[in-house]
């Protein structure tokens, strides 16, 4: 049985999953790429691993790693998430973090958006809001 999770609430499925402060970083209408960023936790007494994301607004979602490597930013793709039991997880900016494929449809400031956290068989829904470019 799926349901869904408000931010800032225990999850009722990925066992523990909470998701705070998801967000986006508004981009040009033609961005074919966006960015998502999030802190996770897990507030459950076993360890989760999320193997996927997923989002109606989107063509696809990655989960990256940015990494120093010989002298050079690189982005690697990751097979999924790991988070320890009572643990956290940053995505953010240069680190972990989420690639929004192929936008459906422009994106502004205030806009939401929901993505689908998968652990195996079960999932949590979370809320992604759009904010503008820092001044």
């Amino acid at each position: 049985m799926l349901a869904c999770a408000s931010i800032g609430r225990a999850a009722a499925d990925c066992t523990g999953l909470r998701i705070e402060q998801a967000w986006i970083p508004q981009a040009p209408p033609v961005a074919a790429v966006l960015g998502g960023y999030a802190s996770l936790f897990n507030d459950g007494g076993t360890a989760l691993h999320i193997d996927a994301v997923d989002g109606a607004d989107f063509g696809g979602v990655e989960m990256h790693q940015m990494s120093m490597e010989g002298g050079m930013m690189q982005m690697r793709p990751l097979p999924g998430l790991d988070l320890p039991p009572r643990g956290s997880l940053v995505l953010a900016e240069g680190g972990k973090h989420l690639m929004l494929m192929n936008p459906k449809h422009p994106f502004k400031a205030g806009d939401a958006t929901a993505l689908r956290f998968h652990c195996g068989r079960q999932s949590t829904l979370a809320t992604f809001t759009v904010r503008a470019p820092a001044p």
